[in-house]
């Protein structure tokens, strides 16, 4: 039976736009409220801005009390402002500006509403798994004590603990279907916005580098996401939650309105990981699809002949790939390798505990063999290792690795796609750490949409169904 209140098949029509003139508008109101410093339209413009303060209050409400149609709608707004990036600043300028209080806002939100929800249905009980990967949340927060900067630490841990609960939350009363569409909302308004600022704001929109002995934008694409990593990951997730999860087909129109700015974005970022870790999540969810000998025998074959021509004309090839036109930049990993030596010399003088959550910002860019520019180690496990030491890493793989196995027992296929991407797209990027982004929000998604997957054909099975957006919610 289906529940009462949100039917997202119908929404999904509006709500991509809707969204989108949402976040416009309430940007514009933003602009025009900080524009009014004189003495006589300051008091018009406070006055304006409590007329709707009823509204949101009967919102925030409905949304406490996980009210379907309003959590749904209210998690796609927290999603976006919590994961978009309006400003450029320094990477060592760690000041509180109007920003990080909006950041910290939405995090303050994603706690109290996983509260709410725990409060109603205890979730770590019903899982070893989400036990195990809320013990590694916990474990990081009690490292950060022993970071450069606790307090930091703990808000960067924080955020990131109460994105994996608000998560959980949102897969267990709204079904694994809907998360999906909150995501693949949220990614969609994320990239317009992105589109816009590479046009439009060529400093923030795009990635700034030295050319010509002058550090200028370039034409890679950052947009709303920070960075062009970013912005490519992010719009790889945007486009497997769509082909995986969406049940959109690709007669639908709507399925190209969603996924047309996310290629844009992914291409525009020229992140050659991303492109590369997504294709085999999905080639990966294609195999598994049926005839899967015959796939895995041309698979094979592909890649003899890949392994003939990389032999043939390695350097070409990896010349034409690179930036910079020169073969050593792929294998470096464009000067990765040199970041992760040092990564691991500074942990093996302190491999058990490592140096606390958020430390490496303020300890690598300082390191005489490296530069400003490396705040992290550009690795996701090395990441770990280097802020949690051994102990932090074996609870990640544990927990990781349970999830797998819940996901494979459970014939849940676009998961584990989606899990392929990280574990391939980790090996370049650390993926999670510091204040949560979309990057990391959507890998936390990854252990909830396996948690809470079933056998399938049976309800709550991460496996799609024919229908899209067929709103069942997890009934226990």
């Amino acid at each position: 039976m289906q529940a009462a209140g949100l039917t997202p098949h119908r929404d999904w029509i509006w709500l991509p736009a809707a969204t989108a003139v949402a976040i416009v508008a309430a940007i514009a109101l933003l602009v025009i409220g900080l524009s009014a410093t004189d003495g006589e339209s300051l008091p018009p413009v406070i006055m304006l801005a409590a007329l709707p303060l009823p509204i949101l209050l009967f919102v925030g409400t409905q949304t406490l009390v996980w009210n379907e149609r309003y959590a749904f709608y209210a998690a796609i707004l927290i999603i976006i402002l919590q994961c978009a990036t309006l400003r450029v600043r320094e990477i060592e300028d760690k000041s509180i500006d109007f920003q990080i209080l909006l950041k910290l806002a939405c995090v303050g939100s994603m706690v109290t509403l996983a509260l709410a929800a725990m409060a109603r249905r205890w979730p770590l009980r019903e899982s070893s798994e989400a036990l195990l990967w809320f013990g590694f949340f916990v474990y990081l927060i009690v490292t950060s004590a022993n970071s450069i900067q606790p307090a930091l630490s703990f808000v960067e841990t924080v955020s990131n603990i109460a994105a994996f609960l608000y998560i959980y939350s949102l897969v267990r009363f709204l079904g694994v279907r809907n998360v999906a569409g909150i995501l693949i909302t949220a990614c969609f308004v994320l990239c317009l916005l992105s589109i816009a600022a590479y046009f439009l704001n060529p400093q923030l929109g795009r990635m700034s580098d030295w050319v010509n002995g002058a550090f200028i934008p370039t034409s890679r694409l950052t947009g709303v996401f920070g960075t062009a990593n970013s912005a490519g990951a992010a719009a790889a997730i945007g486009i497997m939650l769509t082909v995986l999860f969406s049940g959109l087909t690709l007669r639908r129109p709507l399925f190209y309105v969603l996924v047309a700015p996310m290629a844009f974005c992914l291409l525009a970022s020229n992140n050659r990981m991303s492109v590369a870790a997504m294709m085999a999540g999905l080639l990966y969810v294609y195999a598994m699809r049926g005839r899967f000998g015959i796939k895995f025998a041309i698979g094979l074959l592909a890649a003899a002949i890949g392994v003939l021509v990389m032999a043939s004309f390695g350097d070409t090839i990896m010349s034409g790939l690179s930036r910079s036109g020169s073969a050593d930049e792929i294998t470096s990993g464009t000067g990765r390798t040199r970041i992760w030596a040092v990564v691991i010399e500074l942990w093996l003088e302190q491999p058990l505990f490592g140096y606390g959550a958020g430390s490496a910002k303020f300890i690598l860019p300082f390191h005489p063999m490296l530069f400003k520019a490396a705040a992290h180690a550009h690795n996701m496990y090395l990441s770990i290792l280097f802020s949690g030491g051994l102990i932090g890493l074996s609870i990640f793989l544990t927990s990781l690795v349970l999830t797998l196995r819940r996901a494979w027992r459970n014939q849940a296929h676009g998961t584990i796609g989606l899990v392929i991407f990280y574990l391939l797209y980790g090996m370049t990027e650390p993926t999670i750490g510091g204040l949560v982004s979309f990057l990391s929000l959507s890998f936390y998604a990854l252990p909830c949409l396996a948690l809470v997957s079933r056998p399938k054909g049976t309800l709550g099975s991460a496996v799609p169904a024919v229908a899209p957006f067929r709103y069942l919610p997890y009934r226990p």
